[in-house]
């Protein structure tokens, strides 16, 4: 058995901090087998630097209470700093709420999108490329079914972790590894089952350098994931929004988007995607969280 250990700190969090649509974005699935969410609790199974790590997050205080924990034998010392990185992207605390508030300070239509509600923090997988498997997951098929896929490739590629029943969301390693036939005895379609991998492939050896795309600006993310096969503007959009934490792009495509904004200017239909960009562009530089609360008035106005 290996001998586990545990790392704890706290990051201070703003007065204002909403946790709960950051808890309901990474606890989505109940039954998720790299997740687990109760409460103002949340236990997140990923990989960092090919180590298996779970993270354990209690948002309950007025500071984020933070454990890490794992195999003894990772290089600790190493592991902490990316750790911290990525609390920082699951939690939203990324500077970009400063200037939406500022937008709405000045902006009429950012104002009233938010009509006296708080601010939204716009909460990041945890590391890039479990954005890149969700957006291709979740092409063209609804919330629950998406969700279902996700769960079995986790449980196919995930990694088990030291002292943890959660498994550790596959890297692109574990996906590569995978066959075709294994994800279409799982549902996938053969066409979603070749361009995850195809993905995958591209990321492990470097065609896709994903984890510098967020350093490179806007434009260059969005053709380099555009380029890969099977990647098109609603998933490109989706991974600079959710994995690359990019502060300005809407995931052009996206049928909650364009109803949400048929709602907020009283179209007599929803807009295509020529409109929705055109519409989105009063948001700039902050569709991305113009997005999140576009989105969260579906529920408010159900």
């Amino acid at each position: 058995m290996q001998q586990v250990v545990e790392y704890g700190f706290a990051l201070d969090l703003p007065e204002d901090y909403q946790a709960a649509s950051v808890l309901a974005y990474h606890g989505r699935d109940p039954a998720g087998p790299a997740e687990w969410q109760q409460g103002s609790r949340l236990r997140k199974g990923l990989l960092l630097a090919g180590c298996p790590l779970c993270l354990q997050l209690d948002f309950s205080g007025p500071a984020l209470q933070v454990k890490a924990s794992g195999a003894a034998s990772h290089d600790w010392d190493a592991l902490l700093p990316s750790v911290r990185q990525a609390v920082l992207r699951m939690a939203g605390l990324n500077g970009q709420r400063a200037a939406w508030m500022q937008l709405g300070r000045q902006q009429p239509d950012a104002a009233r999108l938010l009509a006296g509600k708080p601010a939204l923090w716009l909460p990041l997988t945890a590391e890039p490329f479990e954005a890149l498997c969700w957006a291709i997951i979740g092409q063209q098929i609804n919330l629950s079914f998406a969700t279902a896929l996700r769960r079995s490739l986790i449980q196919l590629s995930g990694v088990p972790i030291a002292g943890s029943t959660l498994l550790a969301h596959p890297g692109p390693e574990q996906v590569a590894a995978l066959s075709a036939e294994q994800l279409t005895a799982q549902r996938f379609s053969r066409s979603k089952a070749s361009y995850l991998l195809g993905a995958a492939r591209a990321v492990l050896d470097g065609s896709l350098p994903l984890a510098d795309l967020s350093r490179q600006g806007a434009e260059a993310a969005e053709r380099q994931l555009l380029a890969l096969h099977g990647v098109g503007p609603w998933t490109a959009r989706y991974v600079m929004l959710r994995g690359l934490g990019l502060g300005d792009c809407a995931p052009i495509g996206d049928s909650g988007l364009a109803t949400a904004l048929q709602r907020f200017y009283a179209l007599a239909a929803r807009p295509d995607a020529r409109q929705t960009e055109q519409l989105m562009q009063v948001f700039s530089p902050c569709r991305s969280l113009a997005t999140l609360h576009l989105w969260a008035s579906l529920t408010e106005h159900a």
